[in-house]
């Protein structure tokens, strides 16, 4: 699995920068550029303090099914890199996150 990193700290899946999920999606299956991903799996938290409400056991490692098929680290529809990191600091929704791991092939 992936160690990611993810400063989309509005998702309701966010607990200290880990992401609370097992496995997340990205977006841009027709990306050329980090900013034409996004986080499919991103959900906006009803408030800040409400973040990952009842995970308690939060680890940097999660499967990544990659839908940006040019991104050099696309094996098979899953992410390949030892280590992501979703941007999004502030985010509303999906669409104001992005992969900023993603490199062009």
């Amino acid at each position: 699995m992936t160690e990611l990193k993810c400063s989309a700290t509005t998702c309701s899946n966010n607990c200290s920068h880990l992401c609370a999920l097992t496995a997340i999606h990205v977006d841009g299956s027709t990306a050329c550029k980090p900013c034409e991903t996004c986080c499919g799996s991103f959900t906006p938290a009803m408030t800040s303090t409400t973040n990952a409400v009842g995970h308690t056991d939060v680890r940097p490692e999660t499967r990544i099914k990659c839908h940006a098929r040019e991104c050099v680290y696309n094996k098979d529809m899953m992410c390949a890199a030892d280590s992501v990191q979703i941007s999004g600091a502030g985010a509303d929704r999906s669409g104001d996150t992005e992969c900023a791991t993603f490199r062009s092939r």
